[in-house]
C-alpha cells in the first residue's frame, strides 16, 4: 500500500476514498491535479518572456518589390524626350509628317517648296515611284526639310533641321542631293554615301533634280543603297 508517510499528504477530503483502498487510482487523479496546479503557473510564467521569432514579412520587412514597382510607374509616366517648339513655318511642316515614329527621314533641297505650297509633279512622281520600288511598310518614314521659304526664296537651316529631327529622333536620314547634305552635315565629305553618326546614318543619294530626268526604273537603281537600312 506504499509508504504510510505518503498519507499525511493527502488531503482531508480525499482521505476516506484512501483509506477505502483506492489509493493508487486516487493518486494518480491528485498527481494529475497537482501537476495540472503546478504547471499552469509555469506555462503563465514563461508567457511573460518575450519570444524572439523570426519577423514576418508582412510587419517587418518591406515587400522586396516595393521599390522597383515604384520606380517603374515613375519612369513610364516620365518623357524620355521633349522635342523643342518650331516656329513658322517649320511648325506648319509637321502636319505633313504621316509616322509618329519613322525609322527614316528623307530631305531634299526643294521639299521646303513642296511642302509651302509650290509642288513639283515631276519630283512627287519620282518620288513615288522609288516608295514603290523600296516597299517600306506603313509609317516607316517622314519627310523633313532642310530649307524653308523666306522672302521668296529658299532660306537653308542646320539647325531647323535638327530641331525637327527631335520630334522623331529617326536613325536614318536620307538625303537627295549634296546641296542638301552639306545642310544637314557642314562638315561632311560629299564623295561618301554614307555618313556613320553616334545616333544616325546619313545617306546621300542623287538630287530629286537629276532623278526627274531618268527613267522609272534608273530612278529605282539610283536608291539600291537604301535597301540595307534594317527597319
Amino acid at each position: 500500500m506504499g509508504s504510510p508517510s505518503a498519507r499525511l499528504k493527502t488531503r482531508e477530503s480525499l482521505r476516506p476514498w484512501v483509506e477505502s483502498g483506492l489509493e493508487f487510482v486516487l493518486r494518480s487523479e491528485v498527481e494529475c491535479q497537482e501537476s495540472v496546479a503546478v504547471e499552469q503557473p509555469v506555462q503563465q510564467a514563461d508567457s511573460s518572456f518575450p519570444v524572439h521569432e523570426p519577423p514576418s514579412a508582412s510587419s517587418h520587412v518591406p515587400h522586396p518589390v516595393e521599390a522597383p514597382v515604384q520606380s517603374a510607374s515613375v519612369q513610364q509616366t516620365a518623357p524620355a524626350h521633349v522635342a523643342p517648339t518650331l516656329p513658322e513655318p517649320w511648325s506648319g511642316f509637321l502636319r505633313f509628317a504621316k509616322s509618329a515614329q519613322p525609322k527614316v527621314i528623307m530631305t531634299y533641297m526643294e521639299l521646303g517648296l513642296d511642302l509651302g505650297g509650290q509642288p513639283d509633279s515631276r519630283r512627287s512622281s519620282a518620288l513615288k515611284n522609288i516608295q514603290a520600288h523600296l516597299k517600306w511598310p506603313a509609317g516607316t518614314m517622314n519627310f523633313w526639310p532642310v530649307a524653308a521659304l523666306s522672302g521668296g526664296a529658299l532660306q537653308p537651316s542646320t539647325q531647323m533641321f535638327w530641331q525637327g529631327w527631335e520630334q522623331w529622333r529617326a536613325p536614318n536620314i536620307v538625303c537627295f542631293g549634296e546641296e542638301a547634305l552639306k545642310v544637314v552635315l557642314p562638315d561632311a565629305d560629299p564623295t561618301l554615301t554614307t555618313h556613320m553618326l553616334e545616333h544616325v546614318t546619313v545617306y546621300k543619294l542623287e538630287p530629286l533634280a537629276r532623278l526627274i530626268t531618268m527613267l522609272p526604273h534608273e530612278q529605282q537603281m539610283s536608291v539600291e543603297e537604301l535597301f540595307k537600312i534594317r527597319l
